[in-house]
């Protein structure tokens, strides 16, 4: 994920036919970011370096090396961008952000530079937070998510993609949160769990068709259709492999469709037409020799013009000179020998990260479809939570209104007698008949309050989860995170009660049995849709075993359809951990 650096509007204009008036050095990182090296070549050859200060400088140097990487020549950028870092005490923030940004791709292609990647990222989120800019922090902490991704952590790689969810909703970054989402779908789907992987494929790719990105919603189309193919839906992946090539055709993007050819080739083999599997796998192999050749004549182009440029500068040499040819001659095949071998090396690294991918993803199509879990632990409190809040209201009220109303009438009828005149030994009777009446009213009364008194606090049910998390929090056993976002207004008492118990009785479930260290409850609303999803990361479970030994789910996810809602559990031992989706209609 790159940021625009600084998007700047570009002025040119000439002080003479001979004279071209400078360029800012912030404007040249705009038009490296279109792609015009040449003209910023131009551009920073008109500045003598030595008379610059230091700051400028600094700034000099992060569009030189830019050039150099954008021309492939990653160990000479490298070299660059450190000149740059040696200035960091008279260079602006950005300009060393920028210069860690490139250095850390830079590491990430280059074995030699490979164990700087991680103090460039963290100095990095140092500097996102002195700017306090939500974008670059989201930036940084992606560097840290796509490290653990290749290196297939997925449960790091998670745990980075939750913190900038959060950065991005709090600071209503749409745009980000849109990637963010596909992110966490994509890691579940490599973990083989392809219930939460279909949860967030479905809801971005909902939320995708609102933007009206062709690019974007074909690449996510494309992924839905990788995923109904792993869970057996072939047909369905069929349709939506259709879709993602009308799309990708339409804007003419060969790299995306080259891709979906091949999918498209598997799925169909998938769906036993054989013969348009084969039509469709040609298809991919030609695109691939024409986008291969493509790409290897304009690498030639670039090397020959290059050579052609280095034979002229020769031939200058050659007339000032001629004691110099032969050397020339040496140091350009040399020049020419180490772009062909940097070339080589950058698309056999390429090529290896795409083979692993590949890989990883294959595995994944061909793991079988994971069947809904259930847990049985708890069973009898979740039987019983529906009932015991009815039972309590009928107690409070049977209480106040008959046994109350009837104690009050019994103490009305003795105090009438009492006025009566009566020898002293029948009014002492009374009094303490009375002085009993009186104690057991109270005591009545107190009782019926207890039974009727709230279980959610009066800001409501997050209040209430938030509360509950911090004092579990504080036991130091188990770290239970609260995340919500996109809530409106507030809901019926029963609803929030119902959410609160079900929420409640499955980190219960966690604390008793998972054996995890952290959980989540994230918390989404999406115009009358409400998410919920609880996350841990424990030992899993078996979700057979617990089809035949327990209901504790069971009564959860009936009350949840009683709410007219949808419940999902996704779980496994030997990868561990659990996810449970519910998504409550909210009209």
């Amino acid at each position: 994920m790159r940021f625009p650096l600084l998007l700047l509007t570009l002025l040119w204009s000439y002080t003479s036919l001979f004279a071209q008036e400078l360029v800012p050095f912030n404007d040249m990182l705009t038009m490296l970011d279109k792609g015009e090296i040449a003209k910023t070549k131009l551009a920073l050859e008109q500045y003598d370096f030595s008379s610059l200060s230091k700051e400028d400088q600094a700034s000099y140097l992060l569009n030189e090396g830019i050039i150099e990487y954008k021309e492939n020549d990653f160990v000479v950028a490298y070299k660059t961008l450190l000149k740059v870092k040696n200035l960091k005490n008279f260079a602006r923030k950005m300009v060393i952000y920028n210069a860690n940004d490139y250095m850390i791709d830079i590491a990430n292609a280059v074995f030699e530079y490979s164990t700087a990647a991680p103090s460039l990222i963290e100095e990095n989120c140092n500097i996102a937070e002195e700017l306090n800019d939500p974008k670059l922090k989201i930036d940084c902490i992606f560097n840290s998510f796509y490290s653990e991704l290749v290196g297939e952590d997925y449960q790091l790689a998670l745990k980075y993609n939750y913190q900038m969810q959060r950065i991005a909703e709090e600071n209503d970054l749409q745009k980000e949160l849109l990637d963010i989402e596909n992110n966490m779908g994509t890691i579940h789907y490599f973990q083989g769990r392809n219930d939460s992987a279909l949860f967030y494929f479905e809801r971005n790719l909902k939320r995708s068709r609102k933007t009206k990105d062709t690019l974007s919603i074909a690449q996510r189309v494309n992924n839905m259709a990788m995923l109904k193919t792993a869970i057996g839906e072939y047909p369905a992946a069929l349709d939506n492999i259709n879709e993602a090539e009308e799309l990708a055709r339409s804007q003419s993007d060969h790299q995306l469709l080259l891709t979906i050819l091949r999918n498209k080739a598997d799925i169909l083999t998938y769906n036993q037409k054989f013969e348009a599997a084969t039509d469709f796998y040609y298809q991919h192999l030609d695109m691939n020799d024409t986008l291969s050749a493509s790409q290897n004549a304009q690498q030639l182009n670039e090397l020959q013009t290059k050579y052609e440029t280095a034979e002229k500068e020769l031939l200058n040499a050659e007339l000032e000179a001629e004691n110099s040819k032969s050397e020339s001659r040496i140091y350009m095949l040399l020049f020419l020998l180490t772009m062909a071998l940097g070339t080589a090396g950058y698309f056999l690294l390429n090529f290896y990260k795409t083979k692993k991918i590949m890989v990883a993803r294959k595995l994944a199509q061909e793991q079988k479809e994971l069947k809904l879990m259930r847990d049985q632990e708890l069973a009898s409190i979740d039987a019983m939570i529906a009932g015991q809040e009815k039972e309590r209201l009928k107690i409070a009220s049977d209480l106040h209104d008959d046994l109350g109303s009837s104690l009050t009438a019994i103490r009305v009828s003795i105090e009438n007698v009492k006025e009566r005149t009566l020898d002293n030994d029948s009014r002492s009777i009374l009094e303490n008949a009375h002085h009993i009446l009186n104690d057991t009213y109270l005591k009545v009364r107190t009782l019926s309050h207890t039974q009727n008194s709230r279980v959610l606090s009066e800001d409501g049910w997050i209040s209430s989860l938030k509360d509950l998390a911090h004092k579990i929090n504080k036991s130091g056993d188990l770290d239970v995170e609260v995340i919500h976002s996109g809530l409106k207004g507030s809901l019926s008492n029963s609803t929030e009660l119902y959410l609160f118990r079900i929420i409640q009785e499955l980190i219960n479930n966690i604390m008793k049995h998972a054996h995890a260290t952290e959980a989540s409850i994230n918390i989404t609303g999406y115009d009358n849709i409400l998410d919920i999803m609880v996350e841990d990361n424990g030992k899993g479970f078996d979700p057979n075993k617990v089809l035949k030994n327990g209901m504790g789910l069971d009564n959860i996810k009936k009350r949840v359809n009683d709410m007219n809602g949808t419940f999902t559990v996704d779980s496994n031992i030997e990868k561990g951990g659990c996810t449970i989706s519910i998504e409550i209609p909210l009209v």
